[in-house]
This record gives C-alpha cells, sequence and structure tokens, in this order.
C-alpha cells in the first residue's frame, strides 16, 4: 500500500509541475477517452520515481538519503532532457524550465523514497 501512496504523490508532484512551472508547456492537454502526454508523462516517470527505494532495497544496496537523493536527481534530469528532446506532449521551452521542473520532481521523489526508506528501517528497528 505504501508503494501505491508513492506513486500517487510523484504521479501529482510531476502533473502539476508541469501544468504550473514556466517554461514547461503541455502541449497535447487529455480529452477523456483520449490520453495524452500530460497523463502519461507523469505516470511513467512517477513510476520510475517510486521504484528507486524498492530496488535499492531488493539489491541489498546500503540505503542511505545521499544514495536516494543522486539517484532522483540522475533519473528526473534525465527524463526532462529526454522530454526535451523528444517532446511528447510536454514540451520543455526554456532552461529555467529545465531545472525548476526537476528540481521539484527530484524533491518530490527524493521525501516520497526517504520516508519510505525510514518507515522500513523504523519498523526493523521495533522489537517483536
Amino acid at each position: 500500500m505504501n508503494y501505491l501512496k508513492s506513486l500517487i504523490i510523484n504521479f501529482l508532484v510531476i502533473f502539476f509541475s508541469n501544468h504550473i512551472i514556466p517554461g514547461i508547456e503541455v502541449a497535447d492537454y487529455t480529452k477523456i477517452p483520449h490520453i495524452g502526454g500530460d497523463l502519461i508523462f507523469p505516470f511513467v516517470l512517477g513510476l520510475l520515481n517510486s521504484l528507486i527505494f524498492p530496488i535499492l532495497k531488493v539489491i541489498n544496496q546500503h540505503m542511505s538519503a545521499m544514495k536516494i537523493a543522486l539517484i532522483s536527481l540522475i533519473l528526473n534530469f534525465a527524463a526532462y532532457g529526454i522530454v526535451k528532446l523528444l517532446p511528447i506532449g510536454i514540451l520543455v521551452t526554456s532552461v529555467e524550465g529545465y531545472i525548476f521542473a526537476s528540481a521539484a520532481v527530484t524533491i518530490g521523489s527524493f521525501l516520497t523514497n526517504y520516508f519510505e526508506m525510514k518507515r522500513v528501517v523504523h519498523k526493523m528497528d521495533l522489537p517483536l
């Protein structure tokens, strides 16, 4: 259930970042039943951001806040870089938009993964 919450929070952060931050334009608004890039991109990137902590946990890496932040930073800047090169309904029109959107999404992703890490560590420390 916590993974689903993380996915929803990441999706909402990305969706609203794309619609609010100047320098990012939504070229293809969603019309039901058509699904445009303004829903597909946030869902895919939110899914990737939600998987950071679970993947680190599965591969038994030492989990630290710095590692989560670095992976999130690289992932989000790369994703918005790809969108800059290949517009898929989301257009990055300025460098400031690229930086602010990537940073906002990185912060949201970091917080969801960090709180999940703290919850798991706290759960493991409690005696049964």
